[in-house]
């Protein structure tokens, strides 16, 4: 009989537990953001926390990982109904150097500077609309800088800002 009390006390907490709030699905949610949000590189990995509570209105943060090393933060909207909104976090996402090396130079050789070579830091962290500054050196070696700015929250850089100085 204390046998049979016991089950049924456990039962009745198994079923008021699931009863309790439910959380969004994060992996429909990682697959969203691999599908909408635009990057300068392919999203490889995004990885969102699997505790966020279904709340119309509410927002959570996830990460990504880009295919060329960029990194950054999505903002999500729960819509309601499973909808969902990704917006890239401003001022998160940060862009490899080396990826941005390539970009500016090329730039640079269509512009009458071939060759150049442009040093930037390892990690830059975008910000749509402020310059970036590099050292760049000819290829006779004359040393200079670069300025440039992004075209979107992404990383792209917008080649029409691309000047040496």
């Amino acid at each position: 009989m204390a046998k049979r009390f016991l089950l049924s006390v456990l039962a009745a907490g198994l079923a008021l537990a699931a009863c309790g709030d439910k959380t969004v699905d994060s992996t429909k949610i990682e697959a969203g953001i691999k599908q909408q949000v635009t990057t300068q590189s392919p999203i490889t990995k995004v990885a969102c926390p699997d505790d966020v509570k279904v709340e119309k209105g509410d927002t959570f943060n996830c990460t990504l990982t880009a295919e060329n090393g960029a990194t950054g933060k999505v903002k999500v909207t729960q819509q309601g109904g499973g909808r969902y909104v990704y917006s890239l976090v401003p001022g998160s996402v940060q862009v490899p150097g080396s990826v941005v090396e390539k970009s500016v130079e090329q730039e640079l050789d269509q512009k009458g500077s071939p060759d150049a070579t442009v040093n930037c830091p390892d990690n830059i962290i975008v910000k749509v609309g402020t310059y970036v500054v590099c050292d760049v050196a000819s290829a006779n070696g004359v040393k200079g800088t670069v300025k440039f700015t992004f075209s979107d929250s992404s990383g792209t850089v917008d080649t029409s800002s691309v000047e040496s100085t």
